[in-house]
């Protein structure tokens, strides 16, 4: 039976490269292992280049959780076609009600400030993105939705 692979082996080497570097950030392969289930040997097989041995998930995500930056799962969410972004810690303004009103104070917020925006010539410029603090009113506005998010997890686990 043929050993068939989905991506080039480039690809593969790379993922390799974030094992190792992901290693390096914690330390070193000694001080990686004291974080993980694995020895310090088996840490250092999983950055080797020809090597056959892959870095567990449980293993990245012990030793990115220490170092506080996601290495490898960057690297495997963009071999996929996909970018993570750090979600902002949630915010909760009283009842579900006052939240949904929130909710859509900060995405008129948004949408205002954009409006006025494209008024003039239907783009948005650096100048203007910086003026109306666009990112700083997305930032808001998904601070808020992490919030919802979480009260409405805690409502569907029963607490």
């Amino acid at each position: 039976m043929m050993n068939a692979r989905q991506f080039a082996s480039e690809t593969y080497l790379r993922l390799r490269r974030r094992c190792r570097e992901l290693t390096k950030k914690a330390g070193g392969v000694e001080c990686a292992a004291e974080i993980t289930r694995v020895s310090p040997a088996q840490m250092a097989r999983y950055g080797q280049p020809q090597g056959v041995d892959w870095m567990p998930v449980d293993v990245v995500a012990d030793v990115e959780k220490d170092i506080g930056e996601p290495v490898v799962t960057r690297a495997l969410a963009q071999v996929l076609g996909f970018e993570l972004v750090k979600l902002p810690e949630g915010r909760w303004e009283g009842d579900i009600s006052q939240q949904l009103a929130s909710m859509f104070a900060e995405a008129g917020d948004i949408g205002r400030k954009i409006g006025e925006c494209l008024a003039d010539d239907g783009c948005i410029s650096k100048d203007e993105a910086r003026r109306y603090r666009l990112r700083k009113e997305i930032a808001d506005a998904l601070e808020v939705l992490v919030g919802m998010d979480a009260a409405i997890a805690k409502i569907e686990e029963g607490e």
